[in-house]
């Protein structure tokens, strides 16, 4: 490895401890003992020791930079923090819609903060100047630890939330540091108008890394079939962009590289420099002047050199999933691709002869490409992956081969498209040409997305022992060097594999309540022998509550409820059922006939009828047949009233389970007033804990053996400590999900 590569990864090593391990006074102890060593080392002149001494060099100096940079950059932006502070900043990027107004990234005095505003996202434009009463913390305190270095690793010290008055004052000119940033939004502009509704967003994602236009189930299927990075703008962008100008210059490799790098610098300007850009740019920059400055362009070396140059910028840049994910890819490809296309290219000599069929053979070769740059990229980034995402995508191999030649020519049309669209009517025809290659690719990955086992989640605890068991696997294939077998290799990872989702799919008990952790929110599944109901779906993180949900059905080996019963149309109790319904069967959908202001009502049906769902409203009582047991429906008199829910009570074999949304008190006494209600085994508490539900009458009459209550992080004191102590004093067991994450009862 070269001098240049291991200085640059023996930096990075050095700010990577700073952040997460070291306390500021033995990281400075630890660089000044590492000079005097390398220092040593020098002097006596130990041809052997000079990759230690340029490492310890390294490391030193990664530590004293990482403490510069705190010093000199994010300390004094502290001293801006305090409530009610008046702030003046520059907007330097395009405005988001929050939930309460608009969010954008803005530029104050030393440094970058992020803005929390008020108004509407079209008040505010790129290269406005604003002046905001707020409140201004520092991004560790107001955010937590993993977004606290997720914001400094994109520069962001500051969090500000708008307190008291704003005054915006419109920019007259364009400043010369806001035109990438304003280029991009009139690239965004230029797609939505261009393209027709159904693709634009997928367009946008993939040329401008801008994934607001995906919906979360689009957004997911990536995921899940492994493609994700087309839409996160990746190295693969830059290159193909490269590609193009050097097709442009007819291969003149000084023109191309002339006329490259300022346009993958712009490009970069335009994205934010995120880090996988920012690599590829690196990279691709020392590809095209390697010859030039008549010098070898070594892999390891500029891949070093770009992570050396992204952490000068911003040491705390090692902190983010991007380059993390970037530089893991790229270190697979260097050291694995060549390896793996070799011996898959000796595989297909086997089976095709190249001279009766060179066609054929260069198309393989083609494809043979990117399978060895996807396993290769795969067998490094697939931990990272599985730790933030939950997931390993299986089909990734087979979802790259089908859509990766595609997706580059599309990459490339689009590109062009945009261009053309300076004559508008000329665009908008370009962007309805390529509507349909893009269909195409979304049909495919949605497609491959439902094939069984496509990914596979870390949620099951034998799919994480899978993963650490085919790593040291992979690790044994490594260090051993005489008769290594890779079918043997291969074949130890898919049969483990196997063996772990078979014991995921092990049921417990035959009947069996489980109560999954959706944080402030509600979701239960009810089985009982073969049949499975699912009361509520609901929580405080939307779609993604649904998606979790469904895939600790799928690794339980469960891709079908028989009924989704609703218990009312808080987002609490609804927001995670649309994502759980396109990704799990569900054999019908029972809905409360009471009104509903938020949308998710008509949102449900609209799914319901895509997927073909039966759809039934609950506007009277009614009982379910299933082959192992019933559930009672029972509707409150008046479904227009505050906290009105369907009741769902659940009897298989002797043993009774009550559910009743957010039933209160009085409601809970006119239940029990019509209705003979069992001695129950187990009852959901009502409105998650809350004071005013879960009565003691309730607890009386039925007398649980268990009360599980549904609740997460919130500001309603939810569980009040009065319902824990009815239900402590009615002698029943609590079980609670903020306590104790999912939780299964079984019989």
């Amino acid at each position: 490895m070269r001098k240049l590569a291991i200085f640059a990864f023996s930096f990075a090593a050095a700010t990577a401890a700073y952040i997460w391990l070291l306390p500021t006074a033995a990281a400075l102890s630890i660089a000044g003992v590492l000079i005097i060593a390398a220092i040593f080392l020098y002097a006596k002149k130990i041809d052997k020791a000079e990759r230690i001494r340029i490492f310890a060099i390294g490391v030193a100096i990664g530590l004293l930079w990482s403490w510069g940079y705190e010093q000199l950059k994010i300390t004094p932006l502290r001293s801006l923090c305090g409530f009610d502070r008046t702030i003046t900043a520059t907007v330097m990027q395009t405005p988001n819609a929050t939930k309460y107004g608009c969010k954008t990234a803005a530029k104050i005095e030393g440094g970058k903060i992020m803005l929390y505003l008020d108004c509407a996202p079209d008040e505010l434009a790129i290269g406005d100047s604003v002046e905001v009463c707020a409140d201004i913390i520092d991004v560790s305190e107001g955010s937590g630890e993993e977004d606290n270095l997720y914001f400094q690793s994109v520069g962001i010290s500051l969090l500000g939330f708008q307190r008291g008055e704003l005054k915006i004052t419109k920019a007259e000119s364009l400043p010369i540091s806001c035109i990438p940033a304003y280029s991009a939004q009139i690239t965004r502009e230029r797609i939505e108008r261009i393209f027709p509704d159904d693709v634009s967003g997928f367009a946008k994602a993939l040329l401008t890394g801008d994934r607001s236009g995906l919906s979360y189930s689009v957004r997911n299927e990536l995921s899940v079939t492994g493609i994700s990075h087309v839409v996160a703008v990746s190295g693969m962008h830059v290159s193909l962009i490269v590609g193009i100008i050097m097709f442009l210059c007819r291969r003149r490799r000084y023109l191309a590289g002339l006329l490259s790098i300022p346009v993958m610098i712009f490009f970069a300007a335009m994205l934010g420099f995120t880090a996988s850009v920012s690599r590829a740019v690196v990279m691709n920059s020392v590809f095209l002047l390697a010859p030039i400055l008549k010098r070898e362009n070594d892999a390891p070396t500029s891949l070093g050199l770009a992570l050396l140059l992204i952490l000068a910028f911003n040491p705390w840049a090692i902190a983010n999933l991007s380059l993390q994910l970037s530089f893991s890819a790229m270190v697979g490809i260097f050291w694995m691709a060549p390896k793996v296309y070799q011996w898959a290219i000796k595989k297909t000599e086997a089976r095709c002869d190249r001279k009766k069929h060179p066609l054929l053979f260069r198309k393989m070769k083609t494809l043979l490409v990117i399978f060895a740059t996807t396993i290769s990229a795969n067998v490094f980034t697939i931990p990272l992956v599985a730790k933030n995402f939950g997931l390993v995508s299986v089909i990734s191999p087979l979802t790259n081969l089908l859509t990766m030649p595609l997706l580059e020519a599309i990459f490339t049309l689009c590109f062009i498209a945009v261009l053309l669209s300076v004559w508008l009517p000329l665009g908008t025809a370009a962007g309805w040409l390529l509507a349909w290659p893009i269909r195409l690719v979304l049909w495919l990955v949605h497609a491959i997305s439902e094939i069984p086992y496509a990914a596979v989640y870390t949620c099951s605890s034998y799919i994480v022992a899978w993963l650490v068991v085919a790593y040291l696997m992979i690790a044994l294939f490594c260090v051993i060097k005489r008769k290594r077998n890779t079918a043997v290799l291969v074949g130890g990872v898919f049969i483990t594999l196997v063996f772990a989702i078979v014991f995921s799919a092990i049921p417990t008990g035959n009947t069996a309540v489980t109560a999954f952790d959706v944080g402030q929110g509600q979701c239960v599944l009810l089985r009982s022998g073969t049949s499975t109901v699912m009361v509520d779906c609901g929580g405080d993180s939307g779609d993604e509550n649904g998606e979790n949900v469904a895939r600790k059905l799928l690794m339980s080996g469960q891709n079908r409820v028989d009924a989704l019963i609703l218990t009312h149309y808080d987002t609490d109790h609804v927001c995670g059922a649309a994502q759980l319904m396109q990704r799990i069967e569900v054999g019908s959908l029972y809905l409360p006939e009471m009104p509903d202001d938020s949308g998710n009502r008509e949102r449900l049906i609209q799914i319901a009828q895509e997927q073909g769902m039966i759809v039934v409203f609950v506007s009277e009582d009614m009982q379910l047949q299933f082959p192992d047991g019933t559930i009672d429906l029972f509707v409150p008199d008046n479904l227009n009233e505050e906290n009105a829910s369907i009741s769902a009570l659940m009897s298989a074999q002797e043993y009774d389970i009550l559910i009743t949304g957010d039933m209160d008190i009085d409601g809970e006494r006119r239940l029990l007033s019509q209705h003979e209600l069992p001695k129950l085994e187990l009852l959901i508490a009502g409105h998650h804990g809350s004071k005013n539900a879960t009565g003691a009458e309730l607890l009386e009459k039925t007398c649980p053996d268990a009360v599980l209550i549904c609740v997460g992080k919130n500001s309603y004191g939810h569980p009040a400590q009065e319902t824990l102590n009815r239900i402590i004093s009615s002698g029943a067991a609590v079980y609670r999900t903020d306590l104790n994450g999912d939780i299964t009862i079984s019989r």
